[in-house]
């Protein structure tokens, strides 16, 4: 007969269980029955390996995931607790802590004789000496919760004993019908790729932590409301000071990080889609690391797109490419689909410095073997790390091929003949500066060169011309926006002019100044005329330096709006 407290131990142990399924964690066991010690004082090794299940793509492109192909893969760095369990009078004692090693072994000392269940935990971590890391998955509809994975509780005994934990998908034949513990686990051994491609190339490496997001009700919805699974696509974002909540009907702090898919019910989920999760994790590297000015937005690999977002893009699937060593980008959609393409073998339908798919190419070339024609560079990673985590981190252009391409050949001589044959054969101008001052690829718009125009305070009107269509498209394509450069030898107060011309619908342009990467000031009021510093806001005094001043007409970044079609705005600087 049982007595009345065993009664409330094993309750609460079922409590335990039914609050972790709700939450996402693996009930390979649960942490529950007796805790204490049997009296010895001598510890014990325990030891097993932590493996999860890998859903890889079948052999076709475009047949998607292969859930009879699964195969149990090493969980490799991931935290590993030996854990008492807690009971009526306490909470949890973490006995001891390791970490697994490339194999997904780990070894610990135990107390003798003292029940524990042994914790995988979906996280990477390192501290004290470089290099360190802090790399987890949370569940964002779950109060950013992060992801374990727990064995059944047992005495560790007096002799040393094996304790193996397999994070299963939860797969049922058909479609998901237990508990997805993988996914974490998944997710996570792609951070592993991407942080030994880093560490391949500056070995004392102190990554900045990276918090990656996923929940089987993440789909793509809008507005971005992680609490509510509403993450838009699987994205890397940050949030800053003049824009620190979510879109949450009740917003709140939003939280930086990884933002991934994976409500199946949606037909697109991304927890085994690789190269998706290294491509975000190429947008963590330009953010942490190197810089990136993209803007964002709809973009697809053979779009004409604003020179910022070609580069980034093309920067994230070519660095996903690099961390997994295969050039073949896909991107599941559902159990028998897939999209994507191969950076090594597709050719762009519109080559130039404004396609991510040109971007990608010329990356990719540039890191893997001299196997092509046109490809006798076989540089490796660190060149391009160098390059990105300095001089791309300090032009005084926007982020682009064209600062790209010059610092690497600066920086390697012997390899700049074969870097010119890269350029040209996606159609971008081989005597590049940081600005592009002599591209001859228009990319069929009367109105994409000169990329930056040059304009100076009291040196007259400098007109520049933008469009956008249903074809073109909007807001972040290929003509949307014009950039004029500003050279100041001294400190200068500046106002900045732009006038729309006349018309129905009436033009309303707006104004940015950039200062290698940083936005300085925005002059967006509605009218036919902007003058930037608004209304209100101090005087504009600029030390000496290059500046980038972004003009455009509004309708042309927002297809709600009613549309002007071409539309040439005069802009003008007194100082």
């Amino acid at each position: 007969m049982q007595s009345s407290a065993d009664f409330r131990m094993r309750a609460l142990k079922q409590f335990v269980l039914l609050a972790a399924v709700l939450l996402g964690v693996s009930a390979c066991g649960g942490g529950g029955g007796s805790g204490g010690s049997g009296g010895s004082t001598s510890n014990v090794t325990i030891s097993g390996k932590i493996t999860f299940d890998r859903v890889p793509f079948k052999a076709t492109p475009g047949t998607g995931l292969n859930f009879n192909g699964i195969i149990e893969s090493a969980a490799r760095n991931v935290v590993v607790e030996a854990v008492q369990p807690g009971n009526v009078l306490g909470g949890e004692t973490v006995v001891a802590s390791t970490t697994t090693d490339v194999a997904g072994d780990y070894t610990m000392q135990v107390p003798a004789n003292t029940t524990v269940f042994i914790r995988a935990k979906a996280q990477m971590l390192k501290t004290g000496t470089a290099p360190t890391w802090n790399f987890k998955v949370l569940n964002n509809t779950s109060s950013d919760a992060l992801y374990v994975m727990d064995g059944t509780a047992a005495s560790s005994g007096s002799v040393s004993s094996t304790r193996n934990l397999r994070a299963t998908s939860g797969w049922g034949g058909t479609t998901y019908t237990g508990t997805r513990a993988a996914a974490p686990f998944a997710i996570l051994d792609t951070m592993y790729h991407v942080k030994s491609l880093i560490l391949s190339a500056k070995a004392d490496t102190a990554f900045p932590a990276l918090d990656l997001f996923w929940s089987v009700n993440n789909r793509p919805a809008s507005p971005f409301c992680p609490d509510a699974g509403n993450v838009v696509s699987s994205l890397y974002t940050t949030f800053s000071a003049s824009n620190p909540n979510d879109e949450c009907s009740t917003p709140t702090a939003g939280r930086d990080g990884i933002y991934i898919l994976g409500d199946y019910s949606q037909n697109d989920t991304d927890e085994f889609d690789q190269h998706v999760i290294a491509h975000e994790a190429g947008h963590y590297f330009e953010d942490r690391f190197s810089r990136s000015d993209s803007i964002g937005g709809e973009h697809a690999i053979n779009s004409k797109l604003d020179l910022r977002v070609a580069f980034g893009e093309g920067w994230g699937d070519a660095f996903g490419a690099m961390a997994l060593n295969d050039p073949v980008y896909r991107d599941s959609t559902g159990a028998n689909a897939d999209g994507g393409f191969n950076l090594e073998s597709s050719t762009p339908s519109a080559p130039g410095w404004f396609s991510e798919f040109s971007t990608f190419k010329i990356l990719w070339d540039l890191f893997d073997g001299a196997n092509e024609p046109n490809d006798t560079v076989a540089l490796g990673f660190t060149p391009i790390y160098n390059v990105m985590t300095g001089a791309q981190s300090s032009t005084d252009a926007l982020t682009g091929i064209f600062p790209f391409a010059r610092a690497l050949k600066a920086s390697n001589a012997a390899a700049v003949t074969g870097i010119n044959a890269l350029l040209a054969e996606h159609s971008i101008v081989s005597n590049v500066d940081d600005f592009g001052s002599s591209e001859t690829n228009a990319g069929g718009s009367a109105d994409a060169l000169p990329i930056y125009t040059d304009i100076q305070p009291n040196g007259g009107t400098r007109q520049v011309c933008g469009n956008a269509d249903t074809v073109i498209g909007f807001y972040n394509k290929l003509g949307n926006r014009r950039l004029l450069r500003l050279v100041l030898t001294q400190q200068t107060t500046i106002t900045v002019t732009a006038t729309g011309p006349a018309g129905t619908p009436a033009p309303d342009p707006d104004v940015y100044l950039w200062k290698r990467g940083q936005l300085l000031a925005i002059a967006d009021a509605v009218g036919v005329q902007e003058i930037l510093p608004m209304a209100g806001q101090p005087p504009l005094s600029l030390a000496a330096g290059t500046y980038v001043i972004e003009v455009f007409e509004y309708s042309h970044t927002d297809a709600a709006e009613p549309q002007r079609g071409r539309t040439c705005i005069n802009v003008s600087l007194t100082g």
